[in-house]
């Protein structure tokens, strides 16, 4: 399937529990159609690449990205049967588990892995990239980095992405801006979700547009830096709010600021 021309998609993950079975997948993608949405992220649905292919098909949806886990992106022929299935071409880590994190040995395990199955990817057309959370700010022990400085800065930027996520990259103390200058050139895919506080400390997610991050300076970054594609990925929706309804006002305020 041709890319449409729009920017904007919704990851799958927000709805989860709204894709369960084909049936269910159907019913939700008629909904994120309504809204107005022409690309997905598969993520956090067990049905298998075939299937949701099938109902992407019928719904004229885009697969822009997936997120896979480890054990899957090491699987060399499975992941890519599996992306070409759903024709796509760009992949991520959602996030990686504890041994491979905490130390610079742990982050040498992760980053050859990365460096050595994107390159093997890469030959197949799909790029690999990672998605943060907010633990990669934290510094490394015996180091002045981060995890994720170090994690970029040991990683081929030929055959290593990224996919920031801009409420996790703030959560961890860091400038989303900053970050889509520096590896926006590598980034196909970034995550948007808006940050907030409730309950004078309390940090949650917020649909895009109702929190307090910087958005007009977020879009900015992504168009200079020539990102392709904004995932929305509201996690869990403000204020127990119908996620539907959450991933609509992302979608209407996004087009509001200008994005196609």
């Amino acid at each position: 399937m041709k890319a449409p021309d729009s920017q904007i998609a919704v990851t799958l993950y927000n709805l989860r529990e709204f894709c369960k079975t084909e049936s269910d997948l159907d019913r939700t993608l008629d909904k994120v159609c309504a809204i107005g949405y022409q690309a997905v992220q598969v993520s956090g649905t067990p049905l298998p690449a075939e299937v949701i292919r099938r109902q992407l098909d019928s719904h004229n949806l885009y697969c822009c990205a997936t997120h896979e886990n480890l054990e899957m992106i090491q699987n060399t022929g499975a992941i890519i049967d599996r992306l070409q299935t759903l024709e796509c071409d760009f992949t991520a880590l959602g996030a990686p588990s504890g041994e491979y994190r905490g130390s610079v040995e742990a982050l040498d395990k992760l980053t050859a892995i990365f460096n050595r199955q994107g390159e093997k990817l890469l030959e197949k057309g799909i790029r690999l990239g990672y998605h943060n959370h907010h633990f990669e700010f934290e510094r490394l022990p015996g180091t002045r980095s981060t995890m994720f400085e170090y994690f970029y800065a040991n990683t081929d930027p030929r055959f290593v992405h990224a996919e920031i996520d801009v409420h996790w990259v703030t959560r961890g103390g860091g400038s989303p801006v900053n970050w889509i200058h520096r590896l926006g050139y590598r980034m196909p895919v970034i995550h948007f979700k808006d940050f907030t506080i409730i309950n004078g400390d309390q940090p949650v997610f917020g649909e895009i547009g109702e929190g307090n991050l910087d958005w007009g300076g977020i879009i900015q970054a992504c168009r200079e830096a020539g990102v392709r594609w904004y995932s929305i990925e509201q996690d869990a929706p403000f204020k127990d709010r119908d996620i539907f309804e959450s991933i609509k006002i992302s979608f209407d305020n996004l087009k509001a600021m200008g994005v196609r």
